[in-house]
């Protein structure tokens, strides 16, 4: 039977490259979406995360659950905590955005390099790695780099710029185990960063997608 995975996600530019990460690594899998835009709307306009964020994130997602899929993955790198405490009683699999990428960065070695066009989102992957490190009794080191110049770009919907610029920006971080990208808006990036022996490149959709094919494919 036909895995069936829902893509929660505060932004559709992101559910789109999701679907994308779907299509070449599990073709298969019936994916469907939901969007709740005021997530990140109100994040954006400056409004503070609280409990009346975790709140709303964990009834969508429990609606979401009440679907019928097979898993889901979050789509909306601030809100990881708020996942985790939401799935607490959900009982199939339900992903933060950072949760696989993370993992699979550990395979690869030590020396993460992590590339973000948003300083929110570098804070919330750096403590995630954090905290999975010291759960996992791993050490790492980061070099980070944020390339902000080209969020504007992307949000008024020119991809293909923002796609260059990301790229640039990774050319110059070879000194690493491994390159992660830190928004999901920078899934397709990947495809236009030039191959550096020894350093590949690990974007959070792809990694999502490969986890979940693991688990339920």
């Amino acid at each position: 039977m036909t895995a069936r995975i829902t893509v929660v996600s505060p932004m559709d530019l992101a559910m789109e490259i999701v679907g994308e990460a779907f299509a070449e690594i599990w073709p298969e899998a019936q994916v469907v979406n939901l969007l709740d835009e005021s997530l990140y709307a109100d994040f954006a306009g400056g409004k503070p995360q609280t409990e009346e964020t975790g709140r709303r994130l964990s009834e969508l997602l429990h609606y979401a659950a009440d679907c019928g899929p097979d898993g889901m993955i979050f789509v909306g790198s601030v809100f990881g905590r708020w996942v985790e405490a939401a799935r607490v009683d959900i009982d199939i699999p339900c992903l933060t955005s950072y949760e696989a990428m993370i993992e699979e960065a550990f395979t690869h070695g030590d020396r993460f390099g992590i590339l973000t066009t948003a300083a929110g989102t570098l804070k919330c992957l750096v403590e995630d790695i954090d905290r999975y490190s010291k759960e996992n009794g791993l050490t790492c080191s980061i070099t980070d780099h944020i390339e902000d110049a080209a969020r504007p770009i992307i949000l008024a919907g020119d991809i293909e710029t923002h796609d260059r610029m990301v790229a640039a920006a990774a050319a110059k971080m070879t000194d690493c185990d491994v390159l992660m990208l830190g928004q999901f808006s920078m899934g397709n990036a990947a495809k236009v960063i030039a191959d550096v022996p020894g350093r590949p490149v690990l974007t959070a959709p792809q990694a999502g997608v490969r986890k979940l094919k693991r688990l339920l494919g």
